[in-house]
């Protein structure tokens, strides 16, 4: 099988999110995985890192500072 495992960075520390994706879609900000056994998950943030060889993908929380800078629509001056 050529499936790769989804970790999320968190602190340094890579958890496992979802085994054996099969799919994985962006789509506005969120990122949708399927797994090999139908299993689907939507993960909101960003893709930090595929290993093809490796066969992992690695994904992390936007931060509060990009979001707030997208979605900021007051302007002072």
């Amino acid at each position: 099988m050529c499936e790769s495992n989804a970790y999320i960075e968190d602190n340094g520390n890579e958890i496992l999110y979802l085994e054996a994706v099969d799919i994985l879609r962006p789509e506005g900000g969120k990122i949708y995985l399927k797994n090999f056994w139908g299993e689907e998950k939507v993960f909101k943030g960003e893709i930090k890192e595929i290993s093809f060889l490796k066969h992992r993908i690695v994904l992390r929380i936007k931060s509060e500072i990009m979001i707030d800078k997208q979605n900021d629509g007051s302007h002072n001056g």
